[in-house]
C-alpha cells in the first residue's frame, strides 16, 4: 500500500470515528437531559448517527420531536460527516479497486516465506546481472529472496523463475535488508548499477551481520578497491565480460565443456567446493587416503588451504590434509553429495 493512500485512509478513519462518537453521544446526552423518561439508549443513538451518516433514512427509532435541538444536532451531523463518510467510502474503494488488497495479502505471503528462511542469500537488485543471478539460483535450488524497489518486475521474475520470496525497498535501507532477513542469510549479493549504492549495501550489511558473506559487482576499479577492504568479493562484469570474449575464441571446446557442465540439467557432473571441518575423518591424513574408487569420476582439480591465498593445483597424494582445507572437486551428483557428508 502507498504511503499516500495509507494515510488517506488512516485519516478518514479517524475523522469517521470521531463524528460517529461525538453524534452517539450528542444524542444521547440529549435524551438525560430533555427525554429521561424513557430514556434514549446508546444503541439507539448510535443507529441514529449511523443512519444520518449513511442517509439510508430507515427511519428515526427515537422521537426527535420531543426534544428542542434535537433535529437541529442531526443536521450538524448530517452536514459535518457526509463528506467524510463519502471520501473514506471513495478511497476504500480506491484501495480494493486499485489491487492495494491483493498487494498486501501478496506481502504478507512474501512475509511469511521470508520467515521460515534461515541460511538462505539476499540478492539486491534484478537488474542487469542480478536477471542472471536469479536464474543461476533458481536452476540451483538455492534459497534467496530479492530485494527491488520495483513490484511489477518482480512479479514478473516470479512468475519465471517460481514463486520465490522478495522485498518490496531499497537494499540500502537497513528496514528493508531486516525484512529480508540478514541477520539470519548466508550471504548478500548486491547487484545494483551504481557502485555508491553497492558500497552503501556492503556497509549496512557489515553492521547489521558483521560475520555475513558479501558479494558486490562493481564497475570502477577504485570502488572495487573499497569494496575489498570491507570484507565483500567484487566481481567486475565488464571485466568477466571480456575474459570471457577471450576465452572463447581462444579455447572455445574448454568453455563449452565448463557450460555444459554448469548449466545443462541432465549433465550429472559438477565442480564443487567442500571445507573439511575439523571432525572430518581425513584431517591429518594424506590425499592418496581418498578412496577414490567409492565417488564415482571424483578428481581433486585443486586445495586451498585456510589464510593462504596461493591455490595448489592438482595436490600431491602425499599432501596432508588439515581442518579448514577447502578441496574443489569435480565428480557426479551424488558423489559429491555423499563426499560432503562423509568428509565435509
Amino acid at each position: 500500500m502507498s504511503d499516500d493512500l495509507r494515510r488517506r485512509i488512516y485519516l478518514t478513519g479517524i475523522f469517521l470515528l470521531a463524528v460517529t462518537v461525538i453524534g452517539t453521544t450528542g444524542y444521547y446526552l440529549l435524551g438525560q437531559l430533555e427525554q429521561p423518561d424513557p430514556p434514549w439508549g446508546l444503541g439507539d443513538c448510535f443507529y441514529m448517527t449511523a443512519i444520518t451518516l449513511t442517509t439510508v433514512g430507515f427511519g428515526e427509532v427515537i422521537n426527535l420531536n420531543l426534544v428542542p435541538g434535537a433535529r437541529l444536532f442531526t443536521i450538524f451531523i448530517l452536514f459535518s460527516g457526509l463528506g467524510v463518510a463519502a471520501y473514506f467510502v471513495s478511497t476504500l474503494t480506491a484501495f480494493l479497486v486499485d489491487g492495494e488488497l491483493t498487494n498486501v495479502f501478496w506481502r504478507k505471503r512474501m512475509e511469511t516465506q521470508i520467515n521460515k528462511l534461515t541460511g538462505h542469500i539476499i540478492l539486491c537488485g534484478a537488474v542487469g546481472a542480478g536477471f542472471y543471478v536469479i536464474k543461476e539460483l533458481h536452476l540451483t535450488g538455492v534459497p534467496f529472496v530479492l530485494i527491488d524497489l520495483d513490484v511489477k518486475l518482480i512479479k514478473i521474475l516470479q512468475s519465471q523463475f517460481g514463486n520465490f520470496p522478495a522485498v518490496v525497498g531499497d537494499p540500502t535501507h537497513a528496514d528493508d535488508l531486516e525484512n529480508a532477513g540478514v541477520k539470519k542469510a548466508k550471504g548478500v549479493i548486491s547487484a545494483l548499477d551504481n557502485d555508491k549504492d553497492n558500497l552503501c549495501v556492503v556497509v549496512t550489511c557489515k553492521l547489521l551481520n558483521p560475520e555475513i558473506k558479501l558479494f558486490s559487482s562493481c564497475r570502477d576499479r577504485e570502488f572495487a578497491g573499497k569494496l575489498e577492504l570491507l570484507g565483500a568479493e567484487v566481481v567486475m562484469p565488464n571485466a568477466i565480460g571480456g575474459l570471457r570474449i577471450a576465452s572463447q575464441m581462444i579455447r572455445p571446446k574448454v568453455v563449452g565443456y565448463l557450460d555444459l557442465m554448469m548449466r545443462d540439467k541432465n549433465c550429472i557432473v559438477r565442480i564443487e567446493d567442500i571445507t573439511l571441518s575439523t571432525e572430518s575423518s581425513l584431517v591429518g591424513k594424506p590425499v592418496g587416503d581418498i578412496n577414490f574408487p567409492a565417488f564415482a569420476q571424483l578428481l581433486i582439480l585443486a586445495l586451498i588451504r585456510k589464510n593462504n591465498p596461493t591455490i595448489i593445483y592438482n595436490p600431491n597424494r602425499s599432501m596432508i590434509m588439515e581442518a579448514g582445507d577447502t578441496l574443489i572437486l569435480q565428480a557426479d551428483v551424488d558423489s559429491l553429495e555423499r563426499f560432503r557428508n562423509y568428509h565435509g
